[in-house]
C-alpha cells in the first residue's frame, strides 16, 4: 500500500526472483494464492497484477477476510489492483473500521442487502456503484495515475 498524504494507492507487495536464466517468479508473501512468473522481469511484471487480482477475487468470493496491505519492504515492488477491485477492496476496509455490517451500509445508504453483496463481490456491480457505497462511508474516492 502506497499512501501520499490522503492518497491511498492499492497495492501488495510482491517478489520478483529469477528462479532460471529467462524466468522470472512473482510471488506475494502476503496473498500466497497470486504467483505467477515470466521469461523476464518485465513480463512477470505485467502477469502480477492479474495474478494478485485473480486471487484477491478469490478470496471475495470465499468471504475470507482480505490479506492487510502493507508498504513494499526490501527486495518487494508493489503491485497495483485495478480500479475495479482497488474499490471493493477499500469498501471492506471501510466496512469493517467502521463496524458496518452489509445491513447496516445498505440501510444507509438506502439500498437493500443484496445490493450491497452484490457489489463486494463484484457480481452485476458497476464501478460507479461501488464508489457511491464509498462516499456513503464518507470515503472520497479518486483517480490518480503514477
Amino acid at each position: 500500500m502506497i499512501q501520499d498524504e490522503c492518497m491511498i494507492f492499492v497495492t501488495y507487495p510482491g517478489r520478483v526472483e529469477e528462479v532460471a536464466v529467462g524466468e522470472f517468479l512473482v510471488t506475494f508473501p502476503d496473498v500466497p494464492q497470486a504467483i505467477t512468473g515470466g521469461t523476464t522481469r518485465q513480463e512477470a511484471l505485467a502477469q502480477a497484477a492479474d495474478a494478485l487480482a485473480v486471487a484477491i477475487e478469490g478470496i471475495f468470493l470465499e468471504g475470507a477476510p482480505l490479506p492487510p496491505r502493507r508498504p513494499a519492504g526490501r527486495n518487494e515492488v508493489d503491485i497495483p489492483l485495478s480500479p475495479s477491485i482497488a474499490a471493493r477492496v477499500l469498501l471492506a476496509d471501510e466496512m469493517q473500521r467502521q463496524s458496518l455490517t452489509g445491513r447496516a451500509l445498505g440501510k444507509r445508504w438506502h439500498k437493500d442487502e443484496k445490493t450491497v453483496r452484490r457489489v463486494l463481490s463484484g457480481k452485476g456491480a458497476s464501478l460507479d456503484l461501488t464508489l457511491q457505497a464509498l462516499q456513503v462511508l464518507g470515503v472520497r474516492p479518486a483517480l490518480a495515475l503514477p
